[in-house]
């Protein structure tokens, strides 16, 4: 059965002033290669990302999450004005042929200047400082990508991606954080904590809890658990990155299930994303450097314009 392979970052960290090789990018573009072009998802271990910040991020979240209907209504997200702010349960549904997706969310716009703080002390700095964590993270794969494919500019997805410094570059990147409430014994059918769906933008990095109930399709159109691995990142492709690299790296479709076992109904979950897009006034057209097929299948898109499509097909209010 198909595996989500386990990447080792180690070669690439640049902690303590490290740098890496010419020889140590081309491994590690490798291994990135095999596994985001066929299963599209792989755990990444010493990742750099700091251990502490991911639990503060994750216990000030449940703080928030615990929080009365009232206050958390507050703070309430609508896409017509801002893409930042809390979303209800059943708000966001990303698989039509859901009846109902159990989860509720927050997230974080790229710019802090522009929200309004919220009242739960350290909820806003514990979420940022972790997606700071991650931008160097993100830099790095996006190169790897680049090396990947054989491109002349390795930095060619990093320049596309100016967001993740410069916050006047508008992008629907979003840093989200997730709480999946426990399950009652009465569940209406066709309920699922999350739907079917590929992610929208290029790349996706997840934490998860030890909870559980990510599955992956796979190649052959099979479903696999995505256990989780202390001290990992999950990441995986998306959309944007399909039709960049012209159907080269798949956006691998995924779900988060109900779990079967009684004690895990009773049991929410966490997890913490953070959906990395290119610059909406990216252009994406298909390289087609290793996948030399008919480009007119992708054609090429506006990253912004795609981004803002398939959200609103999503939100429901």
């Amino acid at each position: 059965m198909e595996t989500i392979p386990v990447l080792d970052f180690n070669r690439i960290s640049t902690k303590n002033g490290r740098r890496p090789s010419r020889e140590d990018w081309t491994f590690v573009a490798g291994e990135l290669d095999k596994a985001l072009s066929t299963i599209g998802f792989a755990y990444v271990i010493n990742h750099d990302i700091d251990q502490v910040k991911i639990s503060k991020a994750f216990e000030r979240s449940k703080c928030f999450f615990e929080q009365s209907t009232e206050l958390k209504q507050k703070y309430l997200k609508n896409t017509t004005k801002s893409h930042h702010g809390y979303v209800n349960p059943g708000q966001e549904i990303l698989h039509p042929g859901s009846g109902h997706e159990i989860r509720e969310s927050y997230d974080f716009v790229t710019d802090p200047k522009k929200f309004t703080v919220c009242e739960i002390e350290n909820f806003d700095s514990a979420n940022m400082e972790l997606k700071n964590e991650c931008r160097p993270v993100i830099k790095k794969i996006l190169k790897a990508l680049a090396i990947s494919l054989g491109l002349d500019d390795e930095e060619f997805f990093v320049d596309n991606s100016k967001n993740i410094d410069d916050y006047t570059n508008v992008s629907y990147s979003a840093f989200r954080t997730i709480y999946y409430p426990q399950i009652g014994n009465d569940v209406a059918p066709n309920t699922v904590r999350c739907g079917e769906h590929s992610d929208y933008g290029i790349l996706t990095i997840l934490f998860q809890d030890d909870v559980g109930g990510l599955q992956v399709r796979t190649v052959d159109q099979k479903w696999i658990s995505a256990t989780p691995i202390p001290g990992s990142i999950l990441i995986n492709t998306g959309d944007l990155l399909e039709f960049w690299s012209n159907g080269y790296f798949p956006a691998t479709k995924h779900r988060v299930l109900i779990p079967e076992a009684e004690i895990k109904k009773k049991t929410p979950r966490q997890s913490i994303v953070y959906f990395h897009h290119p610059d909406n006034s990216a252009i994406v057209t298909p390289l087609g450097a290793k996948n030399p097929i008919d480009k007119n299948e992708y054609g090429s898109i506006n990253a912004g314009d795609y981004a803002q499509q398939r959200l609103d097909s999503t939100y429901k209010y």
